[in-house]
């Protein structure tokens, strides 16, 4: 699968990615890697998804893709670990905007509130939309169709994310099953859930976006924001 002709040659095959010709190195996430963010058990050896980071930057800012097989985590669907990202020195939280490149995706995003309670978003995305994960929004991506789900990421390249909250949690504050079930996980109290499309909420913050790879090539500044949060 071709995900990109320019600005520079991208191929997916096997899930392999190779840029110009060259494959790039990938991270693993295994299903016993899973076992503490799941609302069944898993073990064992099999792969859950890749990781590609690193294809391309353009100003501190990262370009990634991920890689998340259909297929299930007993009654769920496929899905990420979950972080959450640290504060910026001028305060809010980094952001990060994803891109579905092939299949479609549930962006599961929660912000914990001081009396420890979440605010939770779940967001529907299908190929070809960008999704913008506002500041301090932890998130989950499930793969929720029965085709691979391929997407591109956006980041600054300056932190490093934090993953002890979904693991002490036992995940996101939902579970989101291949019936299509979405079940509340009870290690949290939920102020307030929304269902939306990524456009929408995009547009609580101003933003639309058509191509990341080429706009973070052809106009970097757009996405400077990534670096300083506070320009959102």
């Amino acid at each position: 699968m071709i995900l990109y002709e320019t600005p520079i040659k991208i191929e997916l095959i096997d899930n392999l990615i190779f840029v110009n010709g060259t494959q790039h190195p990938r991270d693993v996430r295994k299903l016993a890697q899973m076992k503490d963010v799941v609302m069944g058990n898993a073990s064992g050896n099999e792969d859950q998804y890749y990781m590609f980071r690193d294809i391309y930057k353009n100003n501190k800012i990262r370009f990634d893709i991920t890689v998340i097989p259909a297929g299930n985590i007993g009654d769920e669907c496929p899905k990420t670990y979950g972080h959450y990202h640290p504060k910026s020195p001028g305060g809010p939280g980094y952001p990060e905007i994803y891109q579905v490149l092939n299949g479609s995706a549930i962006y599961l995003l929660q912000k914990m509130n001081s009396n420890e309670t979440a605010d939770v978003m779940i967001v529907d995305a299908k190929k070809g939309d960008v999704v913008l994960i506002p500041p301090d929004y932890g998130h989950v991506t499930i793969n929720n169709g029965e085709e691979d789900l391929v997407m591109a990421n956006l980041v600054y390249d300056g932190f490093s994310s934090s993953y002890g909250d979904f693991k002490s949690n036992r995940g996101a504050a939902y579970y989101y099953l291949k019936s299509h079930e979405i079940v509340q996980n009870t290690n949290y109290i939920i102020n307030k859930n929304e269902r939306i499309i990524s456009k929408d909420l995009n547009s609580r913050y101003d933003f639309g976006a058509k191509d990341l790879l080429e706009e973070l090539h052809s106009d970097p500044k757009k996405y400077e924001f990534l670096e300083k949060p506070g320009l959102l």
